[in-house]
């Protein structure tokens, strides 16, 4: 790749990784560091060195700020070809995070469009592959739907492409398709906040 066309590229993987590091959990920014344990780069052994937890298990916002500054100091170092190594095992781990909440309960209203009909119905339960939508109305096995709901605390609707993979008497399963990064990011960020409200809620008295 020509440098000019390099740094062009490399300023645009920059910001998307800057977006996404503020957003994270603090033992989401933990292991990260992992990502970067066998890339040959200066003072590794010190930067990355795992900062100390406090007794509820995250870190202080100063130590927070200084992992983040930590991040960027291992990303500048990286030539070319080690970024976009970087970046492969970044999505891979993205996705690993996804996974850590395999289905979450939820209780989320939101449109169905399946052959030009527009359903009104609910969630109630999520994942990152897909949900579980409660209805009376008729699906087939295979059915293309496109789904559409609000998030209040982004103020935003996403709208998704889906598919019936499984028919159910009072409902359906639905699995994603066709998901952009910016949708992930913004489903990963729901799921992790409903499963946290779902282990607070069970997770007390």
């Amino acid at each position: 790749m020509h440098d000019s066309n390099w740094q062009a590229e490399k300023k645009k993987l920059l910001t998307r990784l800057s977006i996404a590091i503020y957003k994270m959990t603090d033992e989401q920014l933990i292991s990260l560091l992992h990502l970067f344990k066998d890339l040959d780069l200066k003072e590794k052994e010190k930067l990355l060195e795992i900062p100390k937890l406090h007794p509820d298990g995250v870190v202080g916002a100063r130590d927070r700020q200084l992992l983040i500054a930590r991040f960027f100091l291992l990303i500048n170092q990286l030539n070319e070809a080690d970024l976009l190594r970087f970046m492969n095992r970044y999505e891979q781990k993205r996705f690993a995070m996804l996974r850590e909440f395999p289905r979450v309960p939820c209780n989320i209203t939101l449109d169905l469009a399946a052959d030009s009909r527009a359903i009104n119905c609910s969630a109630v339960d999520i994942s990152a592959g897909g949900m579980y939508v409660e209805s009376c109305e008729p699906f087939s096995m295979g059915q293309s739907v496109s789904i559409c709901f609000s998030l209040a605390a982004e103020h935003l609707a996403l709208k998704l492409k889906g598919r019936v993979i499984r028919l159910e008497q009072g409902g359906v399963g639905i699995k994603y398709e066709s998901m952009t990064s910016y949708q992930l990011e913004i489903m990963k960020n729901l799921i992790s906040r409903l499963h946290h409200q779902d282990s607070s809620q069970f997770g007390t008295g």
